[in-house]
């Protein structure tokens, strides 16, 4: 099985995107005014002027791990993955998140759906550190057929500090941030690996889900074992909790590391590791010692018969976001950075032998996102 094969082709994804960027015209804000855009490598938010600061926007949603959670009726963790999926967007170009609006579309209105996102909202805005500051709920009945949840966040960083990639050079290290699970990327193909399997989602887990000191959220008291369904609606980990923190203290004065060693930062989502290949044009990445994916990873695997490649093409096999840092600071960086997240930890290099993301497997390898 591969994803195109459940339904979503990422290569013909990849092609409509350029398609539609090469159809839009120039901004009408010319630089110096309020609201010009700002280049910045990688696409993970978009930048503009705003005086002494610049203000980056991201927008993003659950995508179809609503379906499952719609199945079985759980809709604790979605506004985690909503929020989650546009705030660490931002992170990538070194911006402190501050707001986010939300756009809720359903075939009927359902008061007990809405209190049950409102809920799973508020808590993602508290782990985020932003303010919910309004959004839309749209009733579309002939349009939707089912719950769509998605969002935009709003962040800051002052002008000139910025994280664009732009110095990253030869030898930079790469530092690893463990994921709580699948995040919400690759749906379709989960829901068709399901499907083959034969198992239901409210089955026991067919393999151990215990992972380092990831937690599953559950929701169901029936088992001492995690359901499929409590696994992958595990929800996405937000990263303002110490990506953000980290960026702020190397802008200090007297922080613990110069902020230019701060080189560059990928959210690893739709895409897996062939999303570093946005972050320069010349340079490439080989992650040398990866993190261990979780037990689920590799029941996908075997259920659905899909290659190493496939996987981390589609998934973020246990790694949900990658920092570049100069060589000489990346022991205490990663100190610094797991003494807040366990499981953070260098895994790899910038290398110069051509823009192309290598792998200790070597069936993974990718040379364009």
């Amino acid at each position: 099985m591969s994803y195109a094969s459940s339904g979503v082709d990422i290569g013909l994804e990849s092609d409509a995107i350029a398609s539609l960027i090469r159809s839009l015209g120039p901004s009408p804000r010319l630089p110096g005014q309020y609201g010009a855009p700002i280049h910045l490598p990688g696409g993970f938010g978009g930048v503009i002027e705003f005086g002494e600061a610049c203000l980056a926007l991201a927008t993003d949603g659950v995508g179809s791990k609503l379906q499952i959670a719609c199945e079985v009726g759980q809709l604790g963790g979605v506004g985690v993955d909503c929020v989650a999926m546009n705030v660490n967007d931002l992170i990538c170009v070194g911006a402190e998140p501050l707001a986010f609006v939300d756009y809720i579309a359903v075939p009927e209105a359902d008061p007990v759906i809405h209190s049950e996102l409102g809920a799973s909202l508020s808590k993602a805005c508290q782990l985020a550190r932003v303010t919910l500051a309004g959004g839309e709920t749209a009733t579309l009945p002939g349009i939707v057929r089912e719950l769509d949840l998605s969002g935009t966040a709003l962040g800051w960083f002052p002008r000139n500090l910025g994280i664009t990639g732009h110095d990253l050079e030869e030898g930079d290290s790469l530092i690893g941030l463990p994921s709580s699970g699948v995040h919400s990327n690759g749906f379709t193909l989960i829901r068709a690996v399901i499907e083959r399997s034969g198992l239901s989602l409210l089955d026991e887990c067919p393999f151990d889900s215990v992972h380092g000191s990831r937690e599953i959220e559950r929701f169901l008291d029936s088992s001492e074992v995690p359901t499929l369904a409590e696994v992958f609606l595990n929800p996405t980990r937000i990263y303002v909790d110490p990506v953000v923190d980290l960026v702020l203290e190397s802008r200090k004065p007297d922080g613990a590391f110069r902020f230019d060693s701060i080189k560059a930062i990928a959210h690893i989502t739709g895409g897996g590791l062939s999303n570093l290949l946005r972050l320069h044009d010349s340079l490439g990445w080989r992650i040398s010692d990866p993190l261990p994916p979780q037990p689920e990873y590799e029941w996908i695997a075997d259920v659905g018969s899909i290659s190493q490649l496939e996987m981390y093409r589609t998934f973020n096999m246990g790694m949900g976001m990658v920092v570049a840092v100069a060589a000489e600071e990346s022991e205490s960086i990663a100190r610094w950075l797991s003494d807040r997240l366990e499981g953070c930890r260098i895994v790899g290099e910038v290398v110069s032998d051509g823009k192309m993301v290598t792998h200790r497997n070597p069936e993974v390898k990718f040379s364009e996102y």
